[in-house]
């Protein structure tokens, strides 16, 4: 169960002026929030409002500050780099020196570049025309004085010469005699002279011709990538000693030079640093891969339900930079081997166990892109051997000599590298008890850190007393140190909360007086305790063990005794035993197997006065039986209930709980009791379908979280519902959700006046015959979701009373909508009213059409990002079609469904726009202003049934102009005639058409192939009027039989397609049955080297030349699937296939005429075998040798099945046989 409370809005002073400058010049903000300005005098009029304080921008980590001359570059390199820097997601200010107005903005400037790490200066002809420029570049310099070497300066000289530049000549030198006339003070223009005769002085690039911006855009992105991809995938090392050796140690078996994937995995005892080395060599490589990834803690993670799948996602994450659910291992799986792999990839995979299984979390590493490399560490030297097949190397971590301990001692001890005087002896002293492992040096060391020399003294004849190998002894001196609050908390997230968020342990330990806030933070300056990202809690495994062995330590003999109880066994035996005693605090219970059902009484839990926290959410559990007098101190309950039967629960004790957590709970006796719960935060009764009542709620007003989610779901009926929500008594209430609840009736008055503190509410299709007036006042939410049937009971809502809404999902109509001036992210889903998009509030912001159709004017909603439509099945158009535009701040705009939709407005002025999605949207004939979309990255077009062209992704008037298009994906556009010209679309890495029966042509596919080092998926299917496919480029080479013994010319052509070779890794083409007719051009497809990234290969249903066609099959050592079929002219030998040792899937149909198929005995990893409809094959190669083998399939081969027999015996054991 997760809670997010989102916090308040931050509301700064930039907002109020730039509407009221958005409104005056009618010209839209860049993504930075300047604004439009065109004077460069020094007194130049602002604008502005009746404020004397300068406008401040939030103070934002930048990781790229441009700065460029607007008239000259907006257009030109300064957008193609920008795009390019978007797409991987860098965060870039773009400053414009066009964009500005008066010097109010300039403290916002200057905050921007010191918050920066690289700065580009764009130098052009008229740069320093501009004082803006100027000024920026004099603060950039001013801010690299320093010794901080994090920041650099790239400069581009935009068809300028540098010298000009560095000296001040030719148009630099106008541009100062200007400025002279202007009379800017001397020290001021000379300032700025040295500012550009510095920068000029640094290596950078020279673009001297317009055709070249694309190949010097990609120069710089890939250096700035280069010296931002430390920043983005470093991992905290914490203080590092003597650890050089180590680390190169690791590198030199990596053997970073070769192609293969090379496996290291690290082993040693807990606590010597396996982690930390990982870490250090993860940090040290880096800059070397593509994408890197860091999955700690492996073995806790794995010990969660989905762990795995959290794996899976971390990797999958940190790959592709965006996160990507995974619901199933075997997904997981297929997105990594599909996604993942084709980078050069660093994976670091720490703290492993036995229960880790690589290939089938990752699958083979064989199959990740040559030159990918992996680190394991595990304490199980056994089970990092069992990993040879991987051709794993192995390291053991060994302890620090006596020096280095020292050193690392002191850093945690005193805060330096050596003791301070005085305390060298005792120092020495301590460290030798340590057996120089780092965890104990670290805890030892913050342990003593500020006290004095009597507590050194006891400490050191404390450590004296422990055997030299007992680390969890050595340990445990920090955790004797701490006060009995801290104590506590520590054994709890040693025991129970790792993984767990922060918040909702906090709750129990505030109540129980454990002042968590300053404890938690005394655990973290300990070392003993971690905070991730994610807010949840990790810990050492060392530390963990020595937490759980002093728990275990309490009572050896009877664990049930013991104060937390969390291992299966234990809680099965004191709960059915009936052994429960006061001194157990805290319970945690799990079934066997795949049991998932317990049944409890009140009789098990006798003698628990103390519980403070029972935890059964696993399984099922029947609880009944009379709890008067036990439990009084339960603060945290959770549980599944199974229904009642004839011995009901009662009398449970409620008045000290914090949290009930009853998620998927069937209906229970103890409602009557809640009422007393006087304390309680938070009630989670989600997914409790069968609940047919509702319990009284506390009358405290203590509630802060109410999640009745899916509450009584199996009665969709109102009729013989009589459950009523009484809110009148959730004051104090922060998230509210009811989406898919079943509730007859709210009552107690309306949300706004009852929880004015309310930041999050869920109703989407919450069954309630009064949710439109109780929802007419819903105070300062952030986040509201309105969706499903629930739009049919709260028709009559027409004005929506909050400005401080973020996020809004619904299907009802709010008439105001103009009026959500915070509006950051709109979904519009299954609306059922006679206009989908809400009108706005008066009649100056919304217009009728001829038809009395409302439409919405959308420019009020300058910060939407989001915008989603989907079933809005009366919807005709989505902006008023004479003057509307779509809001400038959209990142992504998703339409499906909307099977009235006739219009849509111009697009261009979406700069903003990353993702761009149709589907099911059949009456749109054209979508208006491609061109100007100048960061989109994905397209998919799916059933839009009238779309004819996609010309103006294109703009036919500046063949300069790159579009930054990465993946285009057409489904199912039965009117579709032609596409754009690919030549302007560099980016685009992803092409699929697939059912488009009226597509004459595809354009320039021979330049994505032979041209574009980006482009990697091209997939055609089902195009039956495609006549004519051109794969190959002028001057590609492609070897004939004539070429197949000049071993010149062979050596000649695959040298020279490697040089240049292509990033496709998926090549498809079929079921384009046009290019099977008689007179039909042969398709011809490039000399294979050219591909060596490709890893499926399908060639069906067409005219081409299997036999030259497979030349240089040799080459594809990373391809995993081959698919041939149905192709002109027939054959009767294929070449020889050779041994890919990656290929899993092998299939050819409908070859008639083939007698034979030579090769297949080399490919040891092939698992799937087909061949069908192929009459003349008489016989298959003996695989008796292919152990991956497991299925074949022949049927259609009636030569082959007529000897069935003489098959299987070629065949290994276990191979399914399909005939």
């Amino acid at each position: 169960m997760s809670y997010y409370i989102r916090g308040a809005a931050t509301v700064t002073a930039l907002v109020l002026p730039l509407i009221l400058l958005y409104k005056l010049l009618n010209n839209n903000t860049n993504r930075t929030g300047t604004t439009q300005h065109s004077d460069n005098s020094p007194s130049a009029t602002t604008i502005a409002d009746s404020s004397d304080s300068p406008v401040l921008l939030p103070s934002v980590e930048y990781d790229v500050f441009l700065s460029f001359r607007g008239p000259d570059t907006r257009y030109q390199i300064t957008d193609i780099l920008f795009r390019a820097l978007v797409r991987l997601k860098i965060h870039t200010f773009k400053d414009d020196d066009e964009l500005r107005t008066g010097e109010e903005i300039w403290p916002s400037l200057v905050n921007s570049i010191g918050h920066s790490k690289i700065y580009v200066p764009i130098f052009s002809k008229s740069y320093a025309h501009s004082r803006w420029c100027l000024k920026e570049l004099a603060e950039i310099v001013e801010n690299l004085k320093g010794d901080d070497k994090r920041r650099i300066i790239l400069p581009i000289f935009y068809m300028v010469d540098p010298r000009d530049v560095r000296h001040q000549t030719g148009p630099f030198e106008n541009a100062f005699r200007e400025h002279a006339k202007q009379n800017f003070d001397p020290e001021t223009i000379q300032k700025w002279k040295a500012a550009l005769a510095t920068v000029a002085e640094l290596k950078g690039w020279h673009v001297k011709d317009n055709g070249e911006q694309g190949k010097y855009a990609d120069l710089v992105t890939d250096s700035i990538w280069s010296h931002l991809r430390r920043s983005y995938y470093t991992v905290e090392t914490g203080e590092l000693v003597a650890i050089d050796g180590h680390v190169e140690e690791v590198v030199k078996r990596l053997s970073l030079e070769s192609k293969d994937a090379t496996m290291v995995g690290l082993h040693g005892i807990g606590g010597i640093g396996k982690t930390t080395l990982a870490k250090a060599v993860y940090n040290k490589i880096l800059p070397r891969f593509d994408r890197c990834s860091f999955v700690g803690n492996i073995r806790q993670i794995q010990q969660q339900n989905d762990g795995i799948l959290k794996i899976q996602e971390k990797i999958i994450e940190d790959a592709m930079r965006k996160k990507e659910s995974v619901d199933d291992v075997s997904k997981g799986r297929r997105i990594i081997a599909d996604k993942v792999s084709r980078f050069k990839i660093l994976i670091v995979l720490d703290d492993i166990d036995e229960k880790f299984r690589f290939d089938e979390i990752l699958g083979n590493p064989r199959r990740f892109v040559s030159g990918s490399r992996f680190i394991v560490t595990s304490r199980n030297y056994k089970l990092l051997s069992t990993l040879s097949e991987h051709r794993c190397k192995l390291y053991e971590v060994q302890a620090l000599s006596p020096t280095h301990s020292l050193q690392l001692f002191s850093k945690h001890a005193f805060k330096k590298n050596s003791p301070q005087p005085g305390y060298d002896i005792l120092s020495n002293n301590i460290v030798s008890t340590t057996g120089g492992l780092p965890l104990t040096l670290e805890v030892v060391g913050s342990l003593l850190y500020l006290e004095e020399k009597s507590i050194w003294e006891a400490k050191l004849k404390q450590l004296r007393g422990v055997p030299e190998k007992d680390v969890i002894e050595r340990l445990k001196i920090s955790y004797d140190a701490l006060e009995y609050e801290a104590k506590e908390i520590f054994l709890d997230i040693a025991c129970l909360y790792i993984g767990e968020e922060k918040e909702l342990p906090c709750y129990m330990w505030s109540d129980c007086k454990f002042d968590p806030t300053i404890n938690i933070n005394l655990l973290i300056q300990r070392s003993m305790v971690k905070i991730g990202d994610d807010s949840r809690f990790q810990m050492h495994d060392q530390l963990r063990d020595m937490g759980r062995e002093i728990v275990r330590r309490e009572s050896i003999e009877y664990p049930w005794t013991r104060s937390r109880i969390w291992t299966e066994e234990t809680a099965q035996e004191l709960l059915h035993e009936n052994k429960g005693t006061e001194q157990v605090k805290a319970i945690e219970v799990t079934l066997p197997g795949r049991e998932r059902s317990l049944e409890l009484t009140s009789e098990c839990f006798v003698n628990l006065s103390r519980l403070r926290y029972f935890n059964a959410s696993a399984q099922r559990i029947k609880l009944s039986g009379d709890f008067n007098n036990l439990l009084p101190n339960l603060k945290w309950l959770r549980m599944k209930f199974l229904e009642e039967d004839d011995d009901p629960l009662i009398n449970l004790h409620m008045k000290n709980l914090v949290i009930l957590d009853l998620g998927a709970s069937n209906d229970w006796g103890g409602w009557t009791h809640l009422k007393t719960a006087n304390k309680l935060k938070i009630l989670n009764l989600s997914s409790c379908w069968k609940m047919s009542k509702l319990p009284e709620l506390p009358q405290s007003g203590s509630l802060e979280v109410l999640d009745l989610s899916s509450f009584n779901t199996l009665n969709r009926s109102l009729v013989d519902n009589n459950i009523e929500l009484d809110i009148s008594k959730l004051r104090n209430l922060l998230v509210l959700r009811l989406d898919l609840a079943c509730i007859k009736k709210i009552v107690g008055g309306t949300i706004g006046r009852v929880m004015k503190g309310l930041r999050e509410l869920k109703v989407s299709s919450c069954k309630c015959e009064n949710l439109g007036k109780v929802l007419a006042d819903v105070g300062e939410l952030q986040y509201l979701q309105i969706l499903g049937a629930v739009a049919s009971s709260i028709g009559e809502l027409q004005y929506f009373p909050t400005t401080s809404l973020k996020e809004l999902a619904t299907s009802c109509p709010i008439t105001n909508l103009s009026a959500l001036l915070e509006l950051e992210k709109l979904e519009f889903i299954s609306c059922k009213f006679g206009f989908e998009i809400p009108p706005a509030a008066s009649a100056t912001t919304f217009d009728h059409d001829d038809n009395n159709k409302l439409v919405l004017r959308w420019w009020k909603i300058s910060k939407l990002k989001s915008l989603r439509l989907e079933f809005a099945s009366r919807m005709w158009c989505i902006a008023n079609p004479d003057d509307c535009r779509l809001p400038s701040a959209l990142t992504d705009l998703h339409i499906r469904s909307c099977t009235k939709l006739e219009w849509v407005p111009n697009l261009e002025n979406l700069e903003n726009l990353t993702e761009l999605i149709f589907k099911r949207c059949p009456m749109p004939r054209e979508i208006q202003g491609l061109h100007g979309l100048r960061s989109l990255q994905t397209l998919q077009i799916s059933e839009v049934g009238n779309l004819r062209h996609l010309d103006d992704l294109i703009n036919i008037n500046d063949p300069l102009q790159q579009h930054p298009l990465a993946d285009l994906e057409l489904y199912r556009c039965f009117a579709l005639e032609r596409l754009p010209i690919y030549s302007q679309l560099k980016e685009l890495h992803t092409l699929i058409i697939n059912e488009c029966p009226l597509l004459i042509q595809i354009p320039s596919l021979c330049y994505l192939l032979s041209s574009s080092k980006k482009f990697k998926r091209l997939i055609i299917h089902d195009c039956p009027r495609l006549a004519s496919l051109s794969l190959m480029a002028a001057g590609t080479q492609q070897l004939s039989d004539n070429d197949d013994d000049d071993d010149g010319n062979r050596d000649q052509a695959t040298s020279s397609a490697t040089t240049e070779s292509s990033s496709l890794y998926i090549l498809s083409i079929s079921g384009c049955t046009s290019l099977l007719q008689e007179g039909s051009r042969l398709v011809e497809v490039p000399h294979l080297s050219n591909f060596p990234r490709l890893r499926t290969l399908s060639l069906q249903d067409m005219r081409i030349d299997l036999v030259v066609t497979l030349r240089g099959l040799e080459c594809l050592e990373e391809l995993v699937y081959l698919d041939l079929g149905n192709v002109q002219p027939l054959v009767e030998r294929l070449p020889s296939l050779p041994k890919l040792g990656k290929l899993q899937k092998l299939k050819i149909r409908d070859m008639p005429n083939l007698r034979e198929i030579e090769g297949i005995a080399n490919l040891e990893s092939l698992k799937s075998l087909k061949v069908r409809g192929c009459t003349s094959l008489g016989k298959l190669p003996y695989l008796g040798q292919l152990s991956q083998l497991r299925e074949v399939d022949v049927r259609g081969c009636t030569n082959l099945t007529a000897h069935l027999s003489d098959l299987i015996s070629n065949l290994p054991g276990g191979v399914r046989i399909y005939h």
